[in-house]
């Protein structure tokens, strides 16, 4: 019986499978017949490749000069082709598709491949296309591209030579087009090579983690689907569904490598997505979803953008970006900085990171870290630290969820902080101060006048839990209460007028008392002793002395009083000056 394959395969069945070697899966085969099914599958495979070279028009030149089409198939022996340079000379100029194939998953067919190895290594160019890969794959090899294939296990890609057209020009093909990778993805230099001079991934769909260990990658990594620009109107949404997954990955681990190249993971804007709605795209937040960035010992010489994506956790450790770095609209819940440096602009604009009670996507554990302390959500403070910014960086209409630790960085020039959100959680007072020397530089002093208000408040908690001065706690808790450090005019007002009304109430209350009821002493007659000298030490303070008269008996009281409206008055004209000009 004939493959049941739907695109039709002239090969018979493998077994009792309804398929032929080519196209049936291993997981079929029982553990007594591997052997016979991977060498099955050598032999039959063999010959395909076989037919596939002849049909580019394959010959050679026999003894008598005459030029005959059909090399044996028995003379593309791995041996043979190392040893025959017409013969590899000739493969070097013929291109071939591979189609349909199911590679099977057992490491053992390695053992059945040599032959067919050396084949794939010196053709011209070989693209696999919607081939299912187990265990076996080409990685490494330069001529080999896939397309709508399927990788079942981890795979491990060594970096390919630098391909070249017939005018001597770089090759912009992309190595993997439209792949799925249910497994682990590696890249990694081989015993030959670390310099990767190919584009790799276009419109995949990776399944789990990208590894790039200990690489100098020349061209793009990354290219994601732009159904508006690659496909018609009329099959926008058609397009999209099939590729919408490539925006989704589950995590991206980046070390010890250099970029001489653009690196760019960007998502979609809104604009964008409102385009795609229109055409009938069922559009979800949640696929420009990424777990996991890790950047670490990484050098980027040219741009880096990270646009519109929706990040759990971002790393960027001891690394140095030479150009542009944009992260603009992208979403961090966790985002940490650490030992790297900015060449050039660093654009964090409009970025939103922490936590907010607000957010949709909340997992339960972290919708109960607003039920407990605060510094339970310490992990998702935003944090820069040593950090050197060389140019300009703007924070324009970011907001920080869960507070900013910005306190330990050198600035060449001042951080453009306009519009910026910062939850004072776990938000240091140093990185309150360097935002409101920011807005003292750009003279705008009402925004500074809000962060000097936050940075005295971070002030105060320091001095709390590191059990600082009482009289400085003493100042500032009163500072606090009386008008909000300056923040509020209208809280010092309110302490006047009540003041004022207990004052008066005082004043009554003293007339009616000694004056009207005609009582001697207040409590005791030594008390009287104490009352007289206080008293005549309130006359004798020559500033408010004439403010005195009339008050017999409540000078002191009265001194009091003025002293602290006096205060209060002056709280308010430093209230009000603050929301004017400082």
């Amino acid at each position: 019986m004939k493959c049941k394959l739907p695109s039709g395969c002239k090969n018979d069945i493998f077994r009792e499978l309804d398929y032929c070697v080519l196209h049936c899966s291993d997981e079929g085969i029982e553990k007594k017949d591997i052997d016979n099914y991977l060498e099955e599958f050598a032999n039959v495979f063999m010959e395909y490749l076989y037919e596939n070279i002849l049909k580019n028009t394959f010959y050679k030149v026999n003894k008598d000069g005459v030029a005959i089409r059909n090399y044996s198939i028995h003379e593309f022996k791995h041996k043979n082709i190392i040893l025959n340079d017409e013969l590899k000379k000739r493969m070097g100029e013929v291109s071939i598709i591979v189609k349909n194939i199911v590679f099977p998953g057992n490491s053992r067919l390695a053992d059945f491949m040599l032959n067919i190895k050396t084949i794939i290594r010196y053709l011209g160019s070989v693209n696999f296309e919607e081939c299912q890969f187990g265990y076996l794959s080409f990685n490494g090899f330069y001529n080999c591209y896939h397309k709508n294939c399927n990788f079942n296990e981890d795979l491990l890609i060594y970096p390919f030579s630098q391909v070249v057209d017939k005018n001597n020009e770089n090759i912009i093909k992309y190595r993997y087009v439209g792949c799925n990778f249910k497994e682990n993805v590696r890249l990694t230099p081989s015993i030959f090579s670390n310099d990767i001079y190919c584009n790799m991934f276009a419109n995949c769909n990776f399944e789990k983690d990208v590894f790039i260990i200990n690489l100098t990658i020349h061209k793009n990594v990354f290219l994601f689907p732009d159904p508006l620009k690659d496909s018609d109107i009329k099959s926008v949404n058609i397009y999209f569904e099939e590729f919408k997954n490539s925006y989704d990955i589950n995590s991206i681990h980046i070390e010890n490598c250099i970029f001489k190249s653009d690196f760019k993971i960007n998502g979609l804007d809104k604009r964008y997505i409102d385009d795609l709605i229109f055409y009938g795209c069922a559009f979800k937040e949640n696929i420009q979803n990424i777990n996991i960035i890790k950047i670490i010992d990484t050098k980027f010489e040219s741009k880096v953008e990270i646009k519109y994506r929706n990040i759990e956790d971002f790393k960027f450790i001891n690394s140095n970006v030479d150009k542009i770095f944009d992260s603009f609209k992208s979403r961090f819940k966790k985002i940490d900085f650490n030992k790297s440096v900015f060449n050039s602009f660093a654009g964090f604009e409009e970025i939103v990171c922490g936590l907010s009670v607000d957010d949709k996507d909340l997992t339960e554990k972290e919708k109960s870290l607003f039920k407990s302390p605060e510094s339970t959500r310490l992990s998702y403070l935003t944090v820069f630290e040593h950090v050197t910014f060389m140019d300009f960086s703007s924070f324009r209409g970011a907001n920080f969820n869960s507070g900013l630790d910005f306190s330990k960085n050198n600035l060449k020039d001042k951080p453009n902080f306009l519009g910026v959100k910062i939850n004072s959680l776990n938000t240091k007072r140093e990185t309150f101060r360097i935002v409101k020397s920011s807005f003292d530089d750009a003279g705008n002093q009402i925004e500074a006048n809000k962060f000097f208000i936050e940075e005295m408040k971070a002030y105060r908690k320091e001095l709390k839990v590191n059990r600082g001065s009482l009289f400085e706690r003493f100042i500032l808790f009163s500072n606090r209460w009386i008008s909000d450090f300056g923040g509020n005019y209208v809280l010092p007002i309110v302490w006047l007028v009540a003041s004022i009304v207990i004052y008066t109430a005082i004043i009554y209350w003293h007339h009616s008392f000694f004056t009207e009821a005609k009582n001697t002493y207040l409590w005791h007659s030594n008390f009287d002793y104490v009352s007289i000298r206080a008293n005549d030490f309130a006359k004798n303070f020559l500033p408010f002395s004439r403010f005195l008269i009339g008050k017999s008996g409540i000078e002191f009281v009265s001194l009091l009083f003025y002293i602290w409206f006096a205060v209060l008055i002056w709280q308010t004209i430093v209230a009000v000056k603050r929301h004017t000009q400082r």
